[in-house]
């Protein structure tokens, strides 16, 4: 496996890091032209870009990406300028981050080499896994199901709502939330809570960008807040996030699960404690298997949620799609470009 790198300063580091490993590092110009034309000749199997590189409205992006069809993992640190950027670079098509600032950690180190295996073997062709591309041509479809109106028990106050939407992902999750929030109308009548991992101060990013993109409210969540409708809450990096009986959002700092926080099993645990609501559960993209576990325990607390996991055709990381299938809690396993239209069907079209 071939790594081709801008940064200079971390490089060496990164020997280091992947030395057990069959991984060559490369070094590449940062002069945008000499770069794309030896990633060209090189031929890596990933591409590590410092943000300090990238401009705005940059094409470079979109060229080592959909063109020359390579993975690319951005090279930032916490600040809000490069937050911002990075969380731009990944809504934009790059597939995850590192933070370079913490490559001096053993716990982080281990988690790079995750990352930079993981991403590699995304290789996509237009947008495919190359080795699902004749499972998609070859696949039956089958009916989905429905969501069943759930009668309302009474919690001694009216909800404004009658079903929830939480959300799972992780690698590449910026750019799924992207796709699947920016389909929904402005009328969307649900509340929309979210678990994307990342660290703190890039949730504020990200929510701010798809909340510029999108036509309902995209932000990141506050301790304490009530749900509305037509409201995506993204649970703050560094903290878990879960809904409470009242229907308000809980934010704190506890343990780790599974190496996470915030924890998309933490927060749709919270959910199927619901019993006043329809629930619909979404796991998109992502390392791991978060999810899985949440995932089951709605299913059992309430039989009629509604499960929909991203198809490999489409995911980046197909790990917590995949851990999330074989719970055998599934309802649908759906193309990203689809999901939102299913999310449509499912809260807003259901019973007419």
């Amino acid at each position: 496996m071939v790594i081709a790198t801008t940064a200079d300063l971390i490089a060496d580091k990164l020997k280091a890091i992947v030395e057990p490993l069959p991984i060559i590092v490369k070094k590449v110009p940062h002069n945008k032209e000499q770069m794309i034309d030896q990633i060209k000749r090189t031929k890596p199997d990933v591409v590590l870009l410092d943000v300090a590189l990238i401009e705005e409205d940059d094409e470079i992006i979109t060229e080592i990406v959909m063109l020359l069809n390579i993975p690319l993992i951005i090279l930032s640190s916490g600040t809000v300028h490069h937050t911002a950027k990075t969380v731009n670079a990944i809504t934009n098509g790059a597939s995850d981050f590192i933070l370079y600032d913490n490559l001096d950690s053993p716990y982080y180190q281990d988690e790079v080499i995750n990352k930079i295996l993981h991403v590699a073997a995304s290789l996509t062709v237009n947008g495919q896994k190359k080795s699902t591309i004749q499972l998609e041509k070859n696949r039956e479809q089958k009916p989905p199901r429905t969501m069943k109106r759930k009668k309302k028990a009474s919690i001694g106050v009216k909800l404004p709502f009658d079903s929830i939407v939480a959300i799972g992902t992780s690698t590449g999750g910026p750019k799924a939330l992207q796709i699947v929030l920016s389909s929904l109308p402005k009328t969307f009548p649900a509340p929309i809570v979210i678990v994307q991992h990342m660290p703190s101060g890039f949730t504020k990013s990200l929510a701010d960008r798809l909340d510029n993109i999108c036509r309902i409210r995209v932000k990141e969540a506050v301790d304490g807040e009530k749900l509305k409708p037509a409201t995506a809450y993204i649970a703050p990096g560094n903290y878990h996030m879960i809904v409470n009986r009242q229907y308000e959002i809980t934010t704190f700092i506890g343990a780790e699960r599974g190496g996470h926080r915030p924890s998309v099993n933490t927060l749709f645990e919270s959910v199927a404690e619901l019993e006043e609501v329809n629930k619909l559960a979404i796991i998109l993209t992502g390392m791991g298997k978060d999810g899985a576990i949440g995932v089951r325990k709605m299913k059992e607390k309430d039989k009629d949620t509604i499960v929909i996991v991203e198809s490999e055709e489409t995911a980046v990381i197909h790990g917590m799609p995949k851990a999330a299938i074989q719970t055998g809690c599934v309802t649908e396993v759906v193309r990203l470009e689809h999901i939102g239209e299913r999310i449509i069907h499912h809260i807003m079209k259901r019973g007419k």
